[in-house]
């Protein structure tokens, strides 16, 4: 039997207007069309009784959680990034475990089956990994990809920036890998899945151009997944790093779900659907709506008609 797809909003598209209301919030996405939510890395402690009220009365349903979530309540705004497992720091570790956990258990009396979850950055001791990289994104602009591509510095910093990060990235992999073991117990008697998510900075882990290996080395560990971002990996195409379409060919297999939404020519992403440059016409070949959740992630700035015109596009994609 042919499931529907599964296609969320994201709360953070709605958490600033809503602040602790939660049950507002997901009468809202209703309203908008919505038969599910991702709970985002802004959701309040505040907000849970709300959520959970609307939960109770079938309103929506949540297909994943951003981890944090709820954020711990010392936290305030989003904080998806507040403690990392590719840390050298043991205590902070250790906080990513804690609180991975109880994002998890919320999951679990969300009905969740993912957990989608940042990996942390690569860091050097003396200086930023993208120090020289930077300098040619000012202003989170991306120039002119075929400008960028012809200039030969450019080319040099970006080629030395990439073999460096590769070599880099073995030991944080390596812990990630460790934090993910002390952990995997308890998320395999939840049985939810953890989604890593690409990044849309240039040193965010997993690194795009070895994502694919990063993920091998965690086959032993099956509820570990792909969660791709198109915008992100849009945004690493545009500063000419990598590949948008090797990326996703290279997970297809690993990928369990999607954040979509646009990006524009100078990088900036999550906008509407439409709005910005990117070929959903192509990459929607390999979206499965029989295996696959998928999350609109939108800009709060963005209008409530272009979010929902977005969930048609989608939905006609499907």
């Amino acid at each position: 039997m042919t499931k529907e797809p599964i296609i969320s909003l994201s709360t953070s598209y709605l958490q600033d207007k809503f602040k602790h209301d939660g049950y507002a919030m997901l009468c809202k996405a209703a309203e908008m069309g919505f038969s599910y939510v991702e709970l985002g890395h802004s959701t309040t402690v505040q907000s849970l009784e709300g959520i959970q009220r609307a939960l109770q009365e079938n309103i929506v349903k949540v297909s994943s959680l951003h981890n944090f979530c709820p954020i711990p309540p010392f936290a305030s705004g989003a904080c998806p990034n507040l403690y990392s497992p590719s840390t050298r720091s043991s205590s902070e570790s250790e906080q990513w475990r804690r609180h991975t956990k109880t994002s998890l258990e919320f999951a679990e009396q969300c009905n969740a089956k993912v957990l989608v979850c940042h990996m942390g950055s690569l860091s050097y001791f003396f200086r930023k990994p993208d120090a020289d990289l930077s300098e040619y994104f000012a202003d989170e602009k991306i120039p002119d990809s075929e400008e960028l591509e012809s200039n030969p510095r450019f080319r040099y910093t970006r080629d030395q920036f990439l073999k460096k990060s590769l070599k880099k990235s073995e030991k944080s992999y390596a812990r990630i890998k460790g934090n993910i073991a002390q952990l995997y117990d308890f998320l395999s008697k939840k049985n939810i899945k953890i989604g890593v998510e690409n990044r849309d900075n240039a040193p965010e882990l997993p690194l795009d151009w070895n994502f694919d290996s990063f993920m091998s080395g965690l086959s032993e560990f099956p509820l570990i997944k792909a969660w791709h971002d198109i915008g992100h990996s849009k945004k690493k195409e545009l500063m000419r790093l990598n590949s948008q379409l090797e990326l996703i060919e290279s997970t297809i297999d690993k990928i369990v779900g999607w954040h979509l939404h646009d990006c524009s020519k100078s990088g900036k992403d999550h906008i509407a659907i439409g709005k910005g440059d990117i070929d959903f016409t192509a990459l929607s070949k390999f979206f499965n709506p029989q295996k696959h959740i998928f999350v609109l992630e939108l800009n709060r700035a963005v209008r409530t008609q272009d979010a929902i015109d977005s969930l048609k596009r989608v939905q006609d994609m499907l």
